[in-house]
């Protein structure tokens, strides 16, 4: 069937349903669900306050619907916190999950396992198997297998029809993960992507034995690989889908609507990320299960008022919020791909600078989750800004190593999307037309400048420097960084206590967060 010829009817055909719900046909087979999904929350605790109004609302007008929240949650360290979310999760009504990279931010498998302890829901990871299943005992999340809360897929019946959920992480979780993640996730195996292609088929064909003809992913792969997997892996109908960060509103022909290889209808859905937005997907299936009519929305969540118990249930975990500070104009995120200064990056990398012994910080965008809007400022509000609670070390790194690791943030910004400029405190550069960086000048904490040299950077000549844990991973373009027989210290702070502790010092006056020229471009 062509897409082009068909597409009017598929999305613009009228809808005629009964007020529950079901289909106003029933004697046809057709029948009706609609999905309240959202995905790469980033441990907001305000998007949940808000989304457990949405959810409420959303289940009291349809009972039969479904919560998806495609995963990511949670980010960081912070174990209260992560369990104070896991509880609002359980408030929301969520039918299913998949974990994300940021789900084993603390401890890898070991703290995910932790976290779904406290969890009603179920949690789905077809991809994700134990590294010695000859050894399964000692796998740290058999526990939650044994107690059903994690499986590979799980069936539901909703009026008479049987749906099928399947759930996946991300193929490249163990690239995102820090070096602390990375250490409690020894134990797993994630497959790769035709690794996952393969067990998704027969996981598929599991389900169709037993009756279930509609079949939903709950996906944390990304775009690009959740397409891959809606062309080639049949007897799938909608992928919920996360990782990306994309906003797919709508339904638009080869962007999240495709053909299966059994040239039947596929949507993917994903809102975002960061708690600003999220969807609701309306669906029609023949009763062959197949998708006949469909309605996409992204919707804001940003206005919908917050839920009351959730915020008294956050404040029982985690205390009041305390002011420790005000900042004296609004001051915006950048996206994490871009190559420039960040004025809030560049504000959490003084913290390093303060708080360790480092001649200069190297630091990545992506760390920050918010902008900071005007006026006082509580701790609370910087555990949903900095909300990773990664250790921070100092390294013994040669001239060459820093300059390197400048020049291949950048082309790894130009080939991957990723990265971004790297951040810096004691330091400033510019990024010349030719890509490379020039002009790196180290400022010593006395005010006297160093030059580096960019042409021919010497291997002999070192500097103490302060990275976190992530950077530390050697993520996309940040290989060398990934040097642990280099490190001199572990800081005592992490980078969120630092920040903190960095507000904290402005005794109260309004702080000025901008752009001071430390990166710039020819």
């Amino acid at each position: 069937m062509n897409i082009g010829n068909n597409f009017n009817r598929f999305y613009t055909s009228p809808l005629k349903f009964g007020a529950n719900g079901s289909s106003s046909q029933p004697n046809n087979g057709e029948f009706r669900q609609k999905t309240l999904c959202a995905n790469d929350f980033h441990g907001h605790l305000k998007a949940f306050r808000q989304f457990k109004t949405v959810s409420d609302k959303f289940k009291a007008e349809n009972p039969t619907g479904d919560v998806i929240l495609s995963g990511d949650e949670w980010v960081g360290a912070n174990k209260d916190k992560n369990k104070a979310i896991v509880r609002m999760m359980n408030m929301c009504n969520i039918t299913a999950t998949a974990p994300g990279n940021h789900n084993m931010d603390c401890e890898g498998a070991k703290g995910l396992s932790q976290m779904l302890d406290y969890a009603t829901y179920k949690t789905l990871a077809l991809n994700m198997k134990p590294k010695n299943p000859e050894n399964i005992a000692s796998y740290s999340l058999k526990d939650d297998i044994d107690a059903g809360r994690l499986a590979d897929s799980m069936v539901v019946e909703e009026n008479g029809r049987k749906i099928g959920y399947i759930g996946l992480v991300p193929c490249d979780l163990f690239s995102r993960l820090s070096t602390q993640s990375q250490e409690g996730a020894t134990d797993i195996k994630i497959l790769n992507l035709k690794e996952t292609e393969d067990a998704l088929r027969k996981e598929v064909e599991k389900l169709e034995k037993q009756g279930v003809n509609i079949i939903k992913l709950v996906s944390h792969l990304g775009i690009d690989a959740s397409v891959h997997i809606a062309k080639n892996v049949a007897g799938i109908d909608v992928i919920h889908d996360g990782h990306s960060h994309d906003t797919l509103d709508g339904i638009v022909p080869e962007k999240n609507l495709f053909k299966s290889p059994r040239n039947e209808w596929v949507v993917i859905t994903q809102a975002g990320k960061n708690g600003h937005s999220y969807g609701v997907l309306d669906v029609v299936y023949d009763k062959e299960g197949r998708i006949i009519k469909a309605k996409n929305e992204v919707k804001s969540l940003e206005k919908e008022s917050e839920s009351l118990v959730v915020k008294m249930m956050e404040d029982l975990s985690l205390g009041k919020p305390q002011v420790i500070g005000t900042i004296a104009q609004d001051v915006k995120s950048k996206p994490e791909t871009v190559l420039e200064e960040s004025p809030i990056s560049a504000f959490l990398s003084d913290a390093y600078l303060k708080y360790s012994d480092a001649d200069l910080v190297l630091n990545n965008m992506g760390g920050i989750r918010g902008s900071l809007p005007a006026g006082p400022i509580t701790d609370r509000e910087v555990m949903d800004l900095m909300p990773f609670f990664n250790d921070v070390h100092v390294y013994k790194l040669s001239e060459k190593d820093i300059i390197d690791a400048l020049n291949n943030s950048i082309q790894a910004t130009r080939k991957f999307h990723r990265t971004g400029a790297l951040q810096v405190s004691g330091l400033r550069y510019v990024i010349g037309k030719d890509d490379k960086v020039k002009d790196v000048v180290l400022v010593k904490k006395d005010g006297t400048k160093v030059a580096l040299n960019t042409q021919n950077p010497s291997s002999d000549k070192f500097f103490k420097v302060a990275y976190n844990t992530f950077v530390a991973s050697g993520t996309e373009g940040l290989e060398v960084l990934k040097c642990p027989e280099k490190i001199i210290h572990k800081c005592d702070m992490n980078e969120t206590q630092m920040l903190v502790e960095y507000i904290k010092s402005f005794n109260g006056q309004p702080i000025t967060i901008k752009e001071d020229g430390r990166i710039r471009q020819e």
